[in-house]
């Protein structure tokens, strides 16, 4: 990894999205969530879906946007946070995703203000600095909540789970019904 000079360049700021939008790039591109599925894979989402919109919006003009692979890619290690036990792995899991995308923090100056940001001198890695910039700093806000995956036997995707007992088990209502059908003809049988 290449490193910038206090004097020289620069550093690449790597801009945030929504936790949210970070759950849906997970779930929309990440490998593991497409081969757990009992829905066919209709491929990744269109250029005007809600995720690619967001990441449009923040990404910086002077790179170019990611394609389809490169996405997958960083969601499939940002998905390993969300698999391992909460909190301490997942600690040690966005560690690790920090380093991979040579992220930093970065201090900047306005409106009489000092901002903590993110930065990196990797642009090759910028997708995957989004993505765990992201999280990083949503955690650092919101501590209390914990990341995890659906537990349902025919989903895979990631969840945030903001429930005051923190005791989600799966991503949406429809996966939470299919399992309790599942349990309910189990018993009758």
């Amino acid at each position: 990894m290449a490193r910038v000079s206090i004097l020289g360049d620069m550093p690449l700021r790597v801009p945030q999205m929504p936790v949210q939008t970070v759950v849906e790039f997970i779930n929309e591109w990440a490998t593991v969530p497409q081969e757990v599925s009992t829905r066919p894979w209709e491929g990744y989402p269109a250029r005007d879906s809600g995720p690619r919109r967001t990441l449009r919006s923040i990404w910086p003009s002077e790179i170019g946007e990611p394609d389809d692979p490169a996405v997958a890619e960083a969601c499939d290690l940002v998905y390993l946070v969300f698999t391992d036990a909460w909190p301490g792995s997942a600690a040690e899991r966005l560690n690790a995703a920090l380093a991979d995308a040579g992220l930093r923090v970065h201090l900047s100056a306005g409106d009489e203000a000092i901002r903590l940001e993110w930065a990196t001198d990797c642009p090759e890695r910028l997708m995957l600095a989004v993505l765990t910039a992201s999280l990083v700093d949503y955690v650092g806000q919101a501590p209390q909540v914990r990341l995890g995956i659906c537990e349902s036997s025919a989903c895979a995707d990631v969840l945030v789970d903001r429930s005051p007992t923190r005791t989600k088990h799966y991503c949406s209502a429809r996966c939470q019904t299919r399992e309790r059908v599942r349990a309910y003809r189990a018993r009758g049988a």
